[in-house]
């Protein structure tokens, strides 16, 4: 999770937001280009887009995409958000943060309850029927949450990877890193599920990817990342690898569950920030590319192929501040445009 400073607010920043279900076979040899990419971006989303940011999202068992929805707190609410994939908003409920940013992650759980990080009062929140109960983290600095293979929630929170059951249940594994300190890097940003099993998360601070079994046993490499990397977002590929962005360094990177990196930067803008990142129904990643309301390059949805072949797309708001993304049900892409508080889709039915 990376924090950034948008329209005067601190803001929590979604990266990589998990995605449930089976990832699509690799295709042989080279995919086909995509021909005709469609990008459109929605504004049924509560408040102002100068006080409110929506920082996460994902999708829920009732194929529909549920949304964080982070407020300056001097201006209302945060709000958990239900959105059709008409772009139509199905539900909004809010939730009253002492402190903003609030949200920084939002994951479905196997008891079909929603779980969110609130970074900013250091709590855990289960959202179900309307009702919010929080579960407070000791020492919390709360980033990325996913449903693990294990039918508990697994969290980055600081230096550490921590897990909480449906019940409550909380346990904290520390991965060695230094401690973040407030405004500085965080050590572990995001995680998600690997095909093997595992939980593999990003470290900004430690310039690491992390491994962590069911049971706690991790590790780490460090080999074949550049230093500064500005590691964000990671989510599971269609060949079997993990993928992650490199914010700081405008690079996209894949590692194998042996641990092997590649990192590939030919095809990306000079200035970009990949920030948010997930699998395709085409059998590529798409990711976000960052730029928030003082853009110099505009912000842009980039594409890699399982090749390492990168495509940017430019048709957005150059200041929407792109960040999180997943595949909706509908085989499309969607991301939150944390600068303007809206969401966005790429539009892959005429591919």
């Amino acid at each position: 999770m990376n924090r950034i400073v948008v329209a005067g607010a601190l803001l929590a920043v979604m990266c990589g937001c998990f995605q449930s279900g089976s990832l699509p076979s690799p295709a042989a040899g080279v995919l086909p280009a995509v021909k005709h990419v469609k990008i459109e971006e929605f504004s049924d989303l509560p408040g102002s887009s100068s006080y409110y940011f929506p920082t996460a999202l994902t999708v829920g068992s009732d194929g529909q995409l549920w949304i964080a929805d982070d407020v300056d707190q001097d201006y209302g609410e945060s709000a958990v958000v239900r959105v059709s994939t008409s772009a139509k908003r199905t539900g909004t409920y809010y939730y009253y943060n002492s402190a903003s940013p609030a949200f920084e992650g939002i994951a479905q759980g196997s008891d079909g309850a929603y779980w969110l990080t609130d970074w900013a009062d250091g709590v855990i929140v289960r959202f179900a029927h309307g009702k919010m109960k929080k579960y407070n983290v000791a020492n919390s600095d709360l980033s990325d949450i996913v449903a693990g293979p294990d039918g508990a929630l697994w969290f980055a929170e600081g230096d550490s990877v921590g897990r909480i059951t449906t019940k409550g249940k909380i346990t904290i594994y520390a991965t060695g890193a230094r401690q973040a300190t407030y405004l500085d890097d965080l050590g572990v940003e995001d995680i998600t599920v690997g095909p093997d099993g595992a939980l593999w998360f990003t470290k900004k601070s430690g310039n690491a990817i992390g491994r962590i079994t069911t049971v706690g046993k991790i590790t780490e490499y460090t080999a074949g990342i550049s230093a500064g990397a500005g590691l964000t977002s990671i989510a599971p590929g269609p060949d079997g690898a993990l993928w992650f962005t490199e914010m700081s360094g405008g690079r996209i990177g894949r590692i194998t569950t042996e641990g092997s990196v590649t990192e590939y930067s030919t095809g990306i803008s000079e200035g970009e920030q990949p920030v948010g990142i997930a699998a395709g129904p085409d059998g590529a990643m798409w990711f976000t590319e960052y730029e928030g309301n003082y853009a110099y390059y505009g912000a842009k949805i980039g594409r890699i192929t399982m090749r390492g072949k990168i495509a940017e797309y430019s048709n957005i708001s150059s200041t929407s501040g792109p960040t999180a993304i997943v595949q909706g049900p509908d085989g499309n892409m969607w991301f939150v445009e944390t600068s303007t508080n809206k969401l966005g889709r790429v539009d892959l039915s005429g591919t």
